[in-house]
């Protein structure tokens, strides 16, 4: 399967902080992809390298094999963006905003955009100035589809909506996008949302991807052991690969990551008189290594 983005080595600071550093990332055409990260780790900077907002300090980005460079603008024809909080001409009218729009894009659909202004209860002749931020984000979110993009970038843009259109997003629009062959890459920090939607899982803390890979084999690579113990627990235990560990009298609770089956015969032979072996959720996957 052909790569639609790919960033190689790309490094970034501001003044002594060192936001990302020699980061690498390819996007499969088709997939949708979830960029996880605590706030203020870089998702917002690295988005913004990408659409040539701010340049990076090392590294190169290529969109269909073609290098970005930071004043480039013709990838961003085929990229729709949605930020974490869209930026508009306050005194033009949705309408006059999305036929403004329209003139910057090739293949701009004017259809999708009119469905989309019914869909979401928006009316085209009021005014952007009074618009509540959950308004602006539908908005936003329109003059992103309308491109018909082949990318689509998200960056946290379900936090201001109302819980109605954030479900009609979540589980409706994105299957809708993707039946359209769009790839979605989708950076949020509310990580339950995307269970269930993302094929691919990245998770960024201090400048670095700790675990990068399809979301059903991160799944399947982290698992958490209870044991529990007929007398009190050992005050330690030491099995390789351990992320995350909890002693609570006769219990002790691991985290374990890369997990390997035959990690079980290692955790049977400190004679347990209880072993559970569980999978976790993205939530518990991403704080486990981030907390």
């Amino acid at each position: 399967m052909s790569d639609i983005l790919k960033i190689v080595g790309l490094t970034k600071r501001f003044g002594r902080k060192k936001v990302l550093e020699n980061f690498n990332l390819t996007l499969e055409k088709g997939k949708v992809y979830g960029l996880l990260g605590i706030n203020g780790e870089g998702k917002t900077t690295l988005i913004r390298m990408i659409m040539g907002v701010i340049p990076s300090d090392k590294g190169e980005i290529f969109y269909k094999d073609k290098k970005i460079r930071s004043k480039d603008a013709l990838h961003k024809r085929e990229i729709g963006y949605i930020p974490e909080e869209s930026i508009f001409f306050s005194w033009m009218k949705i309408k006059e905003l999305l036929d403004f729009n329209s003139s910057f894009y090739p293949a701009w659909d004017a259809e999708k955009a009119d469905d989309y202004l019914e869909r979401f209860s928006l009316d085209g002749k009021v005014k952007i100035k009074n618009l509540s931020r959950g308004m602006k984000l539908k908005l936003g979110l329109i003059t992103a589809l309308a491109v018909k993009p082949e990318l689509l970038i998200l960056d946290d843009p379900t936090s201001g909506m109302d819980v109605p259109t954030r479900h009609d997003f979540l589980k409706g629009i994105i299957r809708e996008i993707l039946e359209e062959g769009t790839t979605i890459l989708f950076s949020s920090h509310l990580v339950h949302e995307l269970e269930g939607i993302i094929d691919h899982v990245g998770i960024l803390h201090h400048g670095h991807l700790v675990i990068e890979d399809d979301f059903q084999e991160v799944k399947s690579s982290i698992k958490r052991a209870r044991l529990t113990f007929d007398d009190s627990a050992p005050d330690k235990i030491s099995v390789e690969g351990i992320l995350k560990e909890q002693k609570n009298g006769n219990i002790y609770e691991i985290v374990i990551y890369p997990w390997k089956e035959e990690k079980r015969k290692e955790l049977e032979a400190l004679s347990p008189a209880h072993l559970e072996i569980e999978s976790l959720s993205l939530e518990e996957i991403f704080l486990s290594f981030v907390s």
